[in-house]
């Protein structure tokens, strides 16, 4: 619903400016498929479930709408010298998302309408019931209610699940956007334009876990779990004792239901983690763009478009990391730890595109009469040549050294002894000696996406020969390579301490859009025109 107008301050300043407001309504499953829970997940068990729907039939929404995303606008154009070369405009916004489907699908999955069953990996394997022992649940009787962990009475596993929750009080992610640039006119047909563009934005959507570790809890853990205390004996370890080992991953959650634990770490293990939607996530981005471009004249056109820039937030998309990246935060309860460099975070990219039309044949400059004129006449050369810096990446551990149920980020020592490397040329990424885990008690010191992976050189370029026929008919004939110079484009390298043989290599090449090899591809093409 905008609202908007473009007066004219002065005959050579417009401003415009408007006011949009938006309304997305919680969508709903027609059927009533869809379930949430309205309670903390982090809370004591049990749980009940409750099916969301169309508030009009008596069903509460999955969260509350939101009647608050007005949106104003504002831009002006300036044109200081009054000769119509040279425009200077900026302008400010206020941009809403909306929730995407996929995600909203996936409380499809929720109790009553799916029960999930999890046979958790107990240590020592030993301990626990086998899978064969377990009786099927083919007779159970769907149910909203999840209680916590452990065997009914007739042997069935119970609660552990892994929910997908809704934030009841989600509100709509938003950004304001802004921008100032110059644009001027050169002679020979040149426009050359020189931009800065920011954004900011808040309650953006990410993933954490709803029932982490709790800290009291931790706390009281890590007091007991010590060698000198005389009652801590009697666990299934290989001392008898728990110990900082002890207090990782599954153990947090089922430590006391499989004998390592005096107690559990978190409030219920009803769910063995909860994939929590919020709106927690917050980002920033600058950049400084230009763009020169020379119309075509004599032959020639050319577009050359030069980005720095630069994207920082705590979470680049709720649903699916990047390439080696992770889902959950290293810590929920800590969000600050995980700012920084954004997955898609491209500092540098310079893309050209061109194309000549060779000066030779009838009307031209060279051989405009003759056979030869005749042969050479027609051919043109066309491209697209793009440089680019890497995606940022992640480095993970194999151990749980904070006590939050994840892998954590190593300590980065830029002093350390480096390792040989199973192969050198693939070695894209930083050494695996550089790297050493945190003691128990901390995440690493290392930041969020601190790496970058390669980079793009690549230049896909296009040789073209248009010939005359007769008046009406002519045919052309196309010689197209993609990575003319074969350069390997890398994907990003091994990212996991645990994996020494391919830390730091990147295995695997970049394919293209079409998921065709990434090496040099030649194709010939021809059309007949009339």
């Amino acid at each position: 619903m905008p609202s908007s107008r473009i007066p004219k301050i002065v005959a050579n300043l417009t401003l415009s400016y408007g006011l949009r407001y938006q309304f997305n309504g919680v969508p709903y499953e027609i059927h009533d498929f869809l379930s949430t829970l309205f309670t903390n997940p982090s809370g004591p068990a049990p749980f009940t479930f409750t099916i969301a729907g169309n508030k009009d039939q008596g069903l509460p929404p999955l969260y509350k709408n939101d009647w608050h995303d007005f949106e104003p606008r504002i831009g002006l154009a300036w044109d200081p010298f009054k000769q119509g070369k040279t425009s200077i405009r900026a302008g400010y916004g206020i941009f809403h998302d909306r929730m995407f489907g996929q995600l909203l699908g996936l409380t499809r999955g929720n109790p009553p309408f799916q029960q999930i069953f999890f046979e958790p990996f107990f240590t020592p394997a030993s301990i626990g019931p086998p899978v064969s022992t377990l009786s099927p649940p083919s007779n159970l009787t769907a149910t909203p209610v999840v209680p916590d962990f452990g065997f009914n009475a007739s042997g069935m596993l119970q609660g552990g699940i892994l929910p997908f929750l809704i934030d009841p009080h989600l509100r709509m992610p938003y950004s304001q956007s802004w921008d100032f640039g110059v644009q001027h006119e050169l002679g020979g047909n040149l426009l050359v334009e020189v931009n800065y563009v920011g954004s900011k934005g808040a309650r953006l959507l990410r993933v954490v876990d709803g029932n982490p570790p709790q800290p009291a809890l931790l706390a009281q853990l890590d007091a007991f779990c010590v060698r000198t205390n005389p009652s801590n004996s009697g666990f299934h370890t290989q001392s008898g004792q728990c110990d900082q080992t002890t207090l990782q991953f599954d153990n947090l959650w089922i430590g006391a239901e499989s004998g390592v634990l005096p107690f559990d770490a978190v409030n219920n293990n009803a769910f063995l983690q909860a994939e929590s939607f919020t709106g927690a996530a917050s980002s920033t981005y600058h950049a400084l763009q230009t763009n020169i471009t020379k119309r075509l004249s004599r032959g020639i056109a050319v577009q050359a478009a030069y980005t720095w820039s630069h994207a920082i937030d705590n979470s680049s998309d709720p649903l699916v990391p990047t390439m080696g990246n992770q889902e959950f935060p290293r810590d929920s309860l800590n969000l600050k730890a995980e700012r920084g460099n954004s997955d898609f975070d491209v500092r540098q990219r310079l893309v050209i595109n061109y194309t000549w039309d060779l000066p030779v044949g009838q009307g031209r400059q060279h051989l405009a009469e003759g056979r030869a004129g005749r042969i050479f006449e027609g051919w043109q050369v066309a491209g697209i040549t793009t440089f680019s810096s890497g995606l940022p990446f992640d480095i993970f551990t194999a151990t749980d050294t904070a006590h939050t149920g994840q892998p954590q980020r190593p300590d980065f020592n830029p002093a350390g002894i480096p390792v040989p490397v199973s192969n050198p040329r693939t070695q894209t990424g930083p050494n695996l000696g550089l790297f050493t885990d945190a003691p128990f008690g901390r995440g690493g010191d290392l930041g969020r996406n601190h790496f970058r992976g390669p980079g793009i050189n690549n230049w896909d370029v296009v040789l073209q020969k248009t010939t005359s026929l007769s008046e009406r008919l002519s045919v052309e004939f196309r010689t197209e390579f993609y990575n003319l110079f074969n350069r390997v484009q890398f994907s990003q390298p091994g990212n996991l301490r645990s994996n020494p043989g391919t830390f730091g290599q990147s295995t695997s090449e970049v394919r293209r859009a079409d998921q065709t090899s990434g090496a040099r591809q030649i194709q010939f093409g021809m059309k007949l025109r009339f």
